[in-house]
């Protein structure tokens, strides 16, 4: 079988009719085996619970567990975002749903804060608004500042392995 661009050369190597075929398939089957290896391992505890601010749920608030031991580091941070309800549930950073073991520093971050800066980088940054606009209403974190902190935050939650509830009662 002989293609324009080799006509009339005698070629270097050639492959027995077939064998390239084989190989592709040979190829399709062994690359799922392969990958086998390259995905995560599944953490090993999955974390949900309620988050309330003086008895009551916080709606819109970023719950974040940082392991403390180097050794489930390797899984990184765990995070969640409360629903109307303030219920959380955790997942990793890859948003494979779980947690590490062990003992976690916990942060929590307002989501609905505003500066009263509009934001401009809707895919237009340097663009100037139309019509002036007056700023937003300023909101100021509804979660008091010590609970923004990785190094100052009162919560630390040990995480068992299997499924559990972890309930966050801020003042």
């Amino acid at each position: 079988m002989n293609s324009s661009w080799n006509r009339g050369r005698t070629p270097f190597f050639s492959l027995p009719v077939g064998l390239p075929r084989l190989i592709g398939l040979a190829w399709l089957a062994l690359a799922p085996v392969a990958c086998l290896g390259c995905r995560e391992p599944a953490p090993p505890a999955t974390v949900e619970g309620t988050l309330r601010l003086n008895g009551k749920p916080l709606d819109n608030c970023l719950v974040t567990f940082f392991p403390e031991s180097s050794q489930a580091a390797k899984l990184a941070y765990a995070a969640g975002l409360t629903d109307q309800q303030g219920v959380f549930r955790l997942r990793t950073s890859t948003q494979q749903e779980g947690v590490a073991l062990g003992t976690h520093r916990v942060t929590i971050q307002d989501m609905s804060v505003s500066t009263g800066v509009d934001r401009r980088d809707n895919g237009t940054v340097d663009a100037e608004p139309t019509k002036p606009k007056p700023p937003p209403p300023v909101r100021r974190s509804r979660v008091p500042g010590k609970f923004l902190s990785l190094t100052e935050t009162p919560l630390s939650k040990e995480v068992q392995p299997g499924h559990q509830v972890i309930d966050l009662d801020i003042r």
